[in-house]
């Protein structure tokens, strides 16, 4: 996966080939305040539709530029992803903007972090969006919002 630090390449509980820093130091460096205040807003307002325009593409630009950590587990089958029930009984990817959010629910799973293009691909699993944080400011992303925002130029 990607440094979150300096884009070279990070594995597992390893040091990055680029800057040598330490993959747990990194997780423990992303914070994204910025996003937490778009994300917060949107849920205020119950849907991505009620942020302005510059708010979304704020928020687009701090998406793209994130290293958001990804819940994975392991197993036999290879590796697989959270997926949460929402509203309307749809499933979301879990996504954690840093680690302290991380660890109120996914201590146990590994930590992953990738860009946030990849982090887009997902979605081709047919899963609905993402939701950001569970178990604390928690964020709806739908799909159809995501779509709005980086998916239709692909």
């Amino acid at each position: 996966m990607r440094c979150a630090k300096c884009g070279g390449i990070i594995h597992l509980d390893e040091r990055c080939e680029k800057c040598g820093i330490d993959y747990r130091e990194m997780l423990e460096g992303i914070s994204h305040d910025e996003m937490r205040r778009l994300f917060k807003k949107i849920e205020e307002q119950e849907n991505c539709c009620g942020i302005t325009d510059l708010e979304a593409s704020l928020m687009a630009c701090e998406l793209v530029n994130s290293s958001l950590i990804l819940p994975g587990r392991f197993d036999d089958d290879g590796m697989g992803f959270v997926q949460l029930p929402g509203p309307n009984k749809r499933e979301y990817i879990a996504l954690c903007t840093d680690m302290d959010e991380y660890r109120k629910c996914f201590d146990e799973l590994t930590p992953l972090t990738n860009p946030w293009k990849y982090q887009l691909t997902l979605l081709e699993g047919g899963a609905d969006g993402f939701v950001i944080n569970p178990q604390g400011e928690v964020c709806f992303l739908e799909k159809e919002f995501l779509e709005r925002f980086f998916l239709e130029d692909e």
